[in-house]
């Protein structure tokens, strides 16, 4: 990662947090919601819409969106910032009664990120960010944020998640995923490459056919690779040696020519753009599927399981989160969740009076 694009990801992350960083001032006066004993200012939302939508666009630009199609998923979308700023905050409330700490794992991950730039130390990396307009305490309070936000989801979500999956689960995973699991074949091949330079298509074609009969009756064929190989040809002194390939990443062409050949044995001629190619299989070795039983592929099938559950499982655990807090948002401050629960009442509401 280049120090500028590690910069504007330091300073995005920082202002999805609402912290100081050096943009336009935002007016911070005002509270926008409440969340048990702690507070989402104005500033923190205005802070949050604006990279949101910021971040919105870069992604739809980059897929081709106009700039109405833009404003009109911002407009859908924006309800779902509160809903962030609240989730976040409740999971750092959690993560604060469960005694979590994390200035370790932030001063690593600060150190790391210094390595990955060039820096030769800490300080001169604060020094570096400070020059491009990040405070770096706010930089360590965000990584301290999300580190606890991350860890809550893992201790209440995952590991509940990894406990409880049974063994026919894992198995129906490794029965239904197989292809993961197999190591794919490869092929040792070698080639003779004839050179169009200068004559006809019809021509090359046919003296690839005469060798490719000549070979097959017995001839050597290191002696061909040297009497007809272009002296260009980086294969030619290999002796024609092209390697090891695995077969997914052979050209289709390529792979129709080989599928059927022993060891040993020569393709017909390859049509290429220069030329024609005579293809040696020198060595086949078949794809072997891993045995479920192997610690790799038990870890592979647990973390699959667990990132199917995640998803679901987490909004689970923040609603009830939400549902035991007290969470009271401002006028002026959409939120989704405020507007899906006010219409759940108006159904429900409108179902009562319909009964009597």
């Amino acid at each position: 990662m280049s120090f500028s694009k590690m910069c504007l990801s330091i300073v995005m992350l920082l202002a999805a947090a609402g912290l100081a960083i050096a943009q336009e001032p935002v007016h911070v006066n005002g509270i926008a919601a409440r969340v048990n004993n702690d507070i989402i200012t104005r500033g923190d939302y205005v802070t949050a819409v604006r990279d949101f939508r910021e971040e919105l666009a870069r992604q739809m630009q980059q897929q081709g969106k106009s700039q109405p199609e833009i404003d009109a998923e911002f407009e859908k979308l924006r309800p779902t910032v509160m809903d962030i700023l609240v989730e976040d905050l409740l999971l750092e409330q959690r993560a604060k009664e469960m005694g979590i700490e994390v200035e370790a794992e932030v001063n690593q991950q600060m150190i790391e990120i210094a390595k990955e730039n060039g820096f030769k130390n800490l300080i001169d990396f604060e020094e570096a960010l400070k020059k491009q307009g990040v405070d770096p305490e706010a930089a360590r309070s965000n990584l301290r944020k999300k580190l606890l936000q991350q860890l809550v989801i893992q201790r209440e979500v995952w590991q509940p998640i990894f406990q409880s999956i049974t063994d026919k689960e894992r198995r129906d995973f490794y029965e239904k995923n197989k292809e993961g699991f197999t190591i794919p074949g490869e092929v040792v091949l070698s080639e003779i490459f004839l050179p169009l330079e200068g004559h006809t298509g019809t021509e090359v074609e046919q003296r690839a056919r005469r060798l490719v009969a000549e070979l097959r009756a017995g001839a050597n064929f290191v002696e061909a690779v040297k009497a007809n190989s272009a002296a260009t040809r980086a294969s030619q002194a290999q002796n024609g040696k092209l390697g090891s390939f695995k077969l997914a990443d052979l050209k289709p062409d390529l792979a129709a020519a080989i599928k059927d050949l022993k060891p040993g044995e020569t393709s017909e001629p390859i049509r290429l753009q220069d030329g024609y190619q005579i293809v040696r299989l020198d060595d086949r070795k078949p794809a072997v599927l891993r045995k479920y039983e192997e610690p790799d592929v038990q870890r592979v099938i647990n973390n699959n399981v667990v990132a199917m559950r995640a998803e679901d499982a987490r909004k689970k655990y923040v609603d009830r989160l939400r549902e035991e807090a007290y969470v009271d948002i401002h006028d002026g401050y959409p939120s989704a969740k405020s507007l899906e629960r006010t219409s759940t009442k108006q159904a429900k509401g409108k179902a009562q009076a319909e009964a009597k």
